[in-house]
């Protein structure tokens, strides 16, 4: 059994080496399975692909990818094609969300589940974000229910992980390269599906308050709604 760790990054030199040698560190003393962290360089324009090759050259469970376009879906979909193993997961280079979290995620695919997702609304997670983003966060998950029928938690969590077989059926599936490619893959192995586990969080953003995080959320918010209308057609013109 062996789980493939994506980390997608852009411009990440000033926190890559610290938290890439966290997971290291958690792997090497938690994880009783085979393990290995893929850094997927986005076209950084900083230090972050001179850091990710020495991290890939020191430690030989560390791999550096320089994905030739932007976006984080393209980054993680390009990795977790490359790469083989028996579950493919994700995490923000932020680490917002506690590393304890991965053993459950990797256990709970022993249930037969085929997609295991962190969950910030999860009755035991363990969240501290500010009040904007919980309301954005409640809106989306309530337009994806009104739109897709969608009953998950928390469908943008940046904790992922998928077994082999929907690496196989449902990832080449997937279209779009940045932020929304999560909630795709969620929404595609939902509709074809696909059992789906939600698992409880600590969660803490520690780069909140450091943007202007009310605009962004506000694109980021209007962009997710045009992509649900779109996956809503796709989805109802190929009879899915």
């Amino acid at each position: 059994m062996k789980i493939i760790i994506v980390v997608p990054v852009f411009n990440e030199e000033k926190i890559l080496k610290q938290n890439i040698l966290k997971i290291f560190e958690f792997c090497n003393n938690n994880l009783s399975i085979d393990w290995q962290i893929i850094i997927a360089d986005n076209k950084s324009t900083d230090q972050t692909s001179n850091i990710g090759k020495t991290l890939a050259l020191v430690y030989q469970e560390v791999e550096y990818l320089y994905v030739d376009k932007q976006g984080k879906g393209v980054a993680i979909k390009t990795a977790w094609e490359k790469y083989s193993g028996d579950i493919y997961c994700f995490m923000d280079a932020d680490l917002a969300t506690g590393l304890s979290a991965l053993p459950p995620l990797i256990n709970g695919f022993t249930g037969g589940y085929d997609l295991v997702i962190g969950s910030r609304y999860h009755v035991h997670s363990k969240v501290n974000r500010t009040f904007i983003r919980k309301i954005f966060s409640l809106g989306y998950r309530l337009v994806l229910k009104i739109f897709l029928g969608l009953k998950v938690l928390d469908a943008p969590c940046g904790f992922k992980a998928i077994n082999s077989k929907i690496k196989e059926n449902i990832l080449p599936k997937v279209q779009n390269d940045k932020w929304f490619f999560d909630s795709e893959l969620l929404i595609l192995v939902y509709k074809q599906g696909y059992k789906i586990k939600e698992i409880p969080v600590t969660w803490l953003d520690p780069r909140e308050g450091k943007d202007k995080s009310r605009v962004k959320a506000i694109s980021l918010s209007w962009n997710y709604f045009i992509q649900i209308l779109a996956i809503k057609k796709r989805l109802k013109d190929n009879n899915e």
